[in-house]
């Protein structure tokens, strides 16, 4: 019984402890609770996050302060809560530097930042604007937070525009150096900084802004480009990928690369696609690219394949074609009677080795396989029938042409003439066929025509008299080739033959075209003299070395003015002018290569007057003609004036030399002009008997009568 009274005893004292206990802790909750609610810091602005603590009546307030005065204010807030707590100071004082230094540094790696920073807040929406990883500030006080913010937030703005730079925040004054992409970039950081006066920037700028672009023409095995390449792009590329020399190669090297790596692509595609184009142009932008040009089949194909490697998102605009070089389709054999020799240009598409196999021995010089066809016309047809006519005869010339086929030459008996007409009647019906056969010699004496034309050349038929070949003709003549229908009799007088033709030769250039007829020793001729020869001077001329019968009339208009053609003799380019041909210049005039080749002309050719006259002689048509083309390129091309010159010695005093010089020069200039030259900037000059002013310098001797050209760049 007393033992269960103890128990008893000491539970109640227990539970009697508990109950105030519990009864104590639920009143000091209460308190504390009351005092948390009451004890803020509400209302207050501070530059760094305070800690407030409360156990029981003791409230503590702990954190980093800016100042002394910053702590005061806190307490001074807290004192008025409440004269039943008890206030601890466990505020730490932030250390305050001058100057105030903050670093932001953009390279490849980002943006880093160094130095001080206000508190911890603004240093977390630093780190958290550049990455936790690049910011390496200390808290300092000494500055403004708002104020540290706005300067970080437009510095890291500022600074996510350039390249490359380094920003310094000293107190309140902004010092930026740094590397730009583009114009808009550095503007744009500009910007960003809202500067005021005590900021200072540097932005080196590394390109105009201008886009990427390549311009490529391509003609006569040459190109020319102009444009702007990326960093890492040369533009030596151009060449090196075309294959063909540049002859101007002005491409901007920019500083910046290709970001998205588009255009760099789509010009290695395009010039690949351009190595397979013969002329042409090629324009290549960020997006786009245009091709045109002329190409051959398999060329179209390998350009085909290039330009599909572009980027996806590049637009494509090609006009390709395939290429030709303009000239006419025809084909040339000529049969010796052992070799047949081939030239010319031929369609697409036609096997002529398979077509000459029947002759023994064969020669193709010059023969060209053209990449285009001649429409429905069946070449083939009309080789295999034109050939096998050509393998039947002594000797003999095919021509085929566009719907044209023509066989001449030589055959030995009438049977072998059927047979080759046999041949030709195989041919296709689109092809106009014209033959001229002529049989082995009969015996009869030598009747021949040669016939000249100044554009299509010589061409002889009929017989020759014996000894007297084509070759020798032509080169009498001084022509690439003659059309010969003509055979070689037994007879005749060749020594003759070449005396007229030497004669003829003198005066080839002063025919438009004509017909010789050589008959029983006996010469005609008929023909239209050159624009600027006067007929019955070139009769008269004629005559003078042999008995001929002459008809030689002058052109009718004929070609338009402008026309051009190839002279047959020289295989120069003419041009119709009033009065004349002329040749055809294209060199870049100065005043020493005018000088020059006028010079050449008048050594190279007679241009002259008769004793004591003032006109020409009928031989200075050719020498006019080319004086006449050649000053008007240089007038025509340039700002160059010229003095036509004469110097005569034949008077016997000096007002009379003078008189006829003077005349000789207006005489010049006026058939030059006749000749289509522009008369604004050429004047004719006579000095008489006075000494050339090339010549002064030179030993005296009495001078032969001259013409001189002196040119110069002064108005």
């Amino acid at each position: 019984m007393a033992f269960r009274t103890k128990i008893g005893l000491i539970a109640f004292c227990v539970g009697l402890s508990a109950l105030g206990w519990f009864a104590y802790s639920n009143w000091l909750g209460r308190i504390e609770a009351r005092i948390v609610q009451r004890v803020t810091l509400d209302g207050l602005e501070l530059s760094h996050p305070l800690q407030i603590s409360v156990n029981g009546r003791e409230v503590t307030v702990s954190g980093w302060v800016n100042s002394e005065a910053e702590r005061a204010r806190v307490l001074r807030h807290l004192h008025p809560h409440g004269p039943d707590i008890t206030l601890v100071d466990r505020m730490a004082l932030l250390a305050e530097v001058r100057p105030y230094v903050t670093h932001l540094i953009r390279d490849a790696r980002g943006i880093r930042a160094s130095g001080y920073a206000p508190s911890q807040a603004a240093l977390a929406a630093v780190a958290a604007q550049i990455g936790a990883g690049g910011a390496d500030l200390q808290l300092a006080a000494g500055i403004s937070e708002a104020a540290w913010r706005e300067a970080m937030d437009r510095a890291i703005k500022s600074l996510s525009h350039v390249q490359t730079g380094t920003l310094r925040l000293e107190d309140s004054q902004l010092q930026l150096t740094a590397t730009a992409r583009l114009p808009d970039d550095a503007q744009a950081a500009r910007a960003a900084l809202a500067l005021d006066d005590d900021s200072h920037v540097e932005i080196e700028i590394l390109d105009d802004g201008q886009p990427f672009a390549l311009s490529v023409h391509l003609s006569q095995g040459q190109l020319t480009a102009t444009g702007k390449f990326p960093a890492g792009v040369l533009p030596q590329i151009v060449p090196e990928e075309i294959g063909r020399p540049a002859r101007s190669l002005r491409i901007e090297q920019a500083r910046i690369d290709d970001v998205e790596g588009q255009f760099t692509q789509a010009v290695r595609v395009a010039l690949r696609a351009m190595a397979q184009v013969q002329l042409g142009q090629l324009d290549v932008s960020q997006d786009r690219i245009e091709i045109t040009g002329m190409v051959s089949r398999a060329g179209l194909l390998r350009a085909e394949r290039a330009l599909r490697k572009r980027p996806a998102t590049t637009e494509l605009v090609r006009r390709l074609e395939i290429y030709d070089d303009g000239r006419p389709f025809y084909l040339l054999a000529e049969f010796d009677g052992a070799e047949v020799q081939i030239r010319g240009k031929i369609p697409y598409g036609v096997d002529l080795s398979a077509l000459t196999s029947g002759f023994e021995a064969q020669r193709s010089e010059g023969l060209v396989q053209a990449e285009i066809t001649d429409g429905p016309r069946d070449w083939s047809g009309a080789l295999v029938a034109g050939l096998a006519g050509l393998r039947e005869m002594q000797n003999g010339r095919l021509m085929v042409a566009p719907g044209a086929l023509h066989l001449s030459g030589t055959v030995t008996t009438p049977e072998i003439q059927a047979k080759i007409a046999a041949h030709l009647s195989r041919k296709p019906a689109e092809f106009l066929l014209t033959h001229r056969f002529d049989l082995v010699d009969d015996g009869t004496p030598p009747v021949f025509t040669l016939a000249y034309d100044a554009q299509s050349g010589a061409r002889l038929s009929g017989k020759l008299p014996m000894g007297l070949e084509t070759v020798q003709i032509a080169e009498i003549l001084q022509v690439p080739s003659i059309e010969n229908t003509a055979r070689v009799g037994l007879i005749g007088r060749a020594d003759f033959t070449r005396r007229v033709l030497s004669v003829l030769s003198g005066w080839l250039r002063h025919f438009e075209q004509f017909e010789l007829h050589y008959s029983a020793g006996r010469l005609a001729l008929k023909g239209l003299a050159e624009p600027g020869v006067a007929p019955e001077d070139l009769a008269a001329a004629l005559s003078s070395h042999f008995v001929i019968a002459t008809e030689i009339s002058a052109p009718s208009q004929g070609a338009d003015i402008g026309a051009e053609r190839i002279h047959a003799r020289s295989g120069l380019l003419e041009r119709r002018v009033p009065g004349a041909w002329v040749p055809v210049y294209s060199f870049e005039p100065t005043a020493a290569r005018c000088s020059a080749a006028t010079s050449d002309i008048l050594k190279q050719e007679d241009l002259s007057f008769a004793d004591g006259l003032e006109r020409f002689d009928v031989s200075a048509a050719p020498a006019l003609a080319r004086l006449a083309g050649l000053i008007g390129h240089c007038l025509q091309n340039s700002a160059l004036r010229v003095d036509a010159v004469d110097h005569s010695f034949s008077k016997s005093s000096e007002a009379e030399n003078d008189q006829l010089s003077q005349a000789r020069a207006t005489a010049l200039v006026a058939a030059l002009t006749a000749r289509g030259l522009p008369n604004e900037r050429i004047h004719p000059k006579g000095l008489g008997d006075r000494r050339p002013h090339d010549a002064q310098k030179l030993p005296f001797v009495q001078p032969a009568d001259r013409i001189e050209f002196i040119w110069s760049d002064r108005p």
